[in-house]
């Protein structure tokens, strides 16, 4: 049988080519070259056995490839697709403990399975999904997939790099909607680093939306962009559940698939006793809604409510990111600056008779009472010389959107700010970067070095 490789490209593409078991594993290795980063092996049969057989192999070429004596970087697979490949809970398991070991590996699909994820299994998968770099995660098809087992899986998962999940005709019913609405309003099993404010710390009012506490976790899908549960069963009841918690509590996902999901059975509305209507003339239970009940809700809770929860995420994405790039820049400046001159100067020292604290008082009073006067300031305004609470309050504003941050947030960006060692690896890490690049290029440069301090500083997300 003839074995498709396109050698012009990255991609080895081998589906439906009647690999079978562990020879068929055998068989696949060989086509595994150092310029190869993609493999499809879908509809084959390489079961367990075949599947971890692979995998063992891959292992080996990984170090192989990258071996340092023979001045090889880093090779790994970037994307991985098994699907309808007869694998198990103990195959998935192997890939995914390749997966922890590959850092290229972003990309994993093993739709149409034999996944159930059993209890014994599914502690083992999730942990090693976690400590893995998957970008995106597809178990659509897997109809075997156990409520109980999906709900273990959803309470562990806390993978920092996922942004996309694909849960899509896995026969979920009602039961499961419970796990997910945790998940997408869960907390990170492992906190982040307690930061202590100062009396100076710049508190938000009324206007900040209730966000002016400082946030010690981290979601669990914090990165999680997309979410696919199409074609399952969770009924009217269990898609509004989901709807109610993204409108609630998640702010970052921003796509989410709840198509065709009416319930096997028929759904019972939440009635109270004092609104339950009489018996049916039929004689049945008054709080069922028949199929087209529950059509027309799930109709209006995908159609019409779910796109602007999703609209409004959208926009608080990109509302936070545009303020922490605008602020980025000043708060360097006058923070710095600032530092400096706390630096210099000799605390509480009189200056005329005048305590430096006194001085700064009595400025920002002359400057305040110019202005509500309607008199323009005419001397020099000495931005440093104010008190340090409206210095920060000042930089906050430069952002043009001072409510975009929350506590954690700002704290971030005034240190990073004030971080001079940083500040210089920083700037040696962009001119080894740009170095022998164009003009265009070093616009590419800059772009990444600006989303990676984004990413570095929880910027890139709105947060309450």
């Amino acid at each position: 049988m003839a074995v498709i490789l396109r050698s012009n490209t990255d991609l080895v593409y081998l589906p439906d080519h009647g690999f079978v078991g562990e020879e068929g594993a055998l068989r696949i290795l060989p086509q595994i070259t150092r310029q190869i980063h993609r493999l499809d092996i879908s509809h084959n049969l390489l079961g367990s056995s075949g599947t971890l057989t692979l995998f063992k192999g891959l292992s080996t070429l990984r170090l192989r490839h990258s071996s340092p004596e023979l001045g090889l970087g880093l090779w790994g697979l970037k994307e991985v697709n098994l699907g309808m490949n007869g694998i198990d809970d103990i195959a998935l398991d192997g890939l995914l403990a390749y997966a922890k070991k590959d850092v290229l590996l972003s990309r994993v699909l093993v739709q149409g399975n034999e996944i159930t994820l059993e209890d014994g299994n599914v502690e083992s998968i999730v942990n090693s999904l976690n400590g893995s770099h998957i970008t995106s995660f597809s178990l659509v098809n897997n109809t075997s997939i156990r409520p109980e087992g999906l709900n273990r899986f959803l309470g562990l998962l806390d993978c920092p790099s996922l942004k996309s999940l694909h849960l899509s005709a896995c026969n979920l019913p009602p039961s499961t909607s419970e796990a997910i609405v945790n998940y997408l309003t869960s907390i990170s099993n492992s906190n982040s680093t307690h930061t202590s404010e100062t009396s100076s710390e710049w508190k938000s009012n009324s206007k900040g939306e209730g966000r002016g506490k400082l946030r010690l976790d981290q979601s669990r899908c914090r990165n999680l962009e997309n979410l696919e549960l199409n074609g399952n069963h969770l009924g009217s009841e269990g898609v509004t559940k989901i709807i109610d918690a993204i409108e609630k509590d998640n702010y970052t996902i921003t796509s989410v698939g709840l198509l065709a999901n009416h319930a096997l059975s028929e759904q019972i509305t939440n009635i109270d006793d004092d609104q339950l209507p009489g018996a049916t003339l039929d004689g049945g239970d008054p709080r069922l809604i028949d199929r087209n009940q529950e059509n027309k809700a799930i109709e209006y809770q995908v159609h019409q409510r779910l796109p602007l929860i999703l609209d409004r995420n959208r926009i608080l994405t990109r509302r936070i990111r545009r303020a922490s790039v605008r602020v980025l820049y000043p708060a360097r400046i006058i923070l710095n600056a600032q530092v400096n001159i706390h630096d210099n100067s000799d605390g509480d020292t009189c200056v005329n008779g005048v305590g430096s604290m006194e001085r700064n008082k009595e400025f920002a009073r002359g400057v305040i009472e110019d202005i509500s006067n309607g008199v323009p300031y005419k001397g020099i305004f000495r931005l440093l010389d104010l008190p340090e609470e409206i210095v920060q309050l000042i930089v906050r504003y430069t952002s043009e959107d001072p409510w975009a941050f929350n506590d954690a947030q700002w704290t971030k960006i005034r240190r990073d700010a004030i971080d001079r060692d940083g500040l210089k690896k920083m700037y040696r890490s962009r001119v080894v970067r740009s170095r022998g690049k164009m003009i265009d290029e070093i616009k590419g440069v800059n772009r990444e070095m600006r989303e990676e301090w984004l990413k570095r500083n929880n910027l890139d997300k709105w947060e309450r």
